[in-house]
């Protein structure tokens, strides 16, 4: 995945119509990141899942479902 990529990700997050894909994009770019450093997928997972819990932590309003959205990200990162 070219990296200038996930700069985008934050113009992405700013659309609330598409929030859920905008969490499931980071999700499995932080995946596909993680992955590829470490070259552990489990890793990879965690650390999305853990993106998405301290998200949540710093918005205003938490919303359960885009912890899911987001850690559902990590099944890309799986899939190749």
């Amino acid at each position: 995945m070219p990296r200038y990529l996930i700069l985008a990700l934050p113009l992405l997050a700013a659309c609330q119509h598409y929030d859920k894909a905008a969490h499931f994009a980071a999700g499995a770019a932080v995946s596909h990141f993680v992955t590829q450093e470490t070259g552990n997928p489990t890793a990879g997972c965690l650390a999305t899942i853990g993106v998405g819990v301290l998200k949540e932590l710093v918005d205003d309003v938490v919303d359960p479902a885009d912890i899911v959205a987001t850690g559902l990200g990590c099944s890309v990162a799986l899939a190749f």
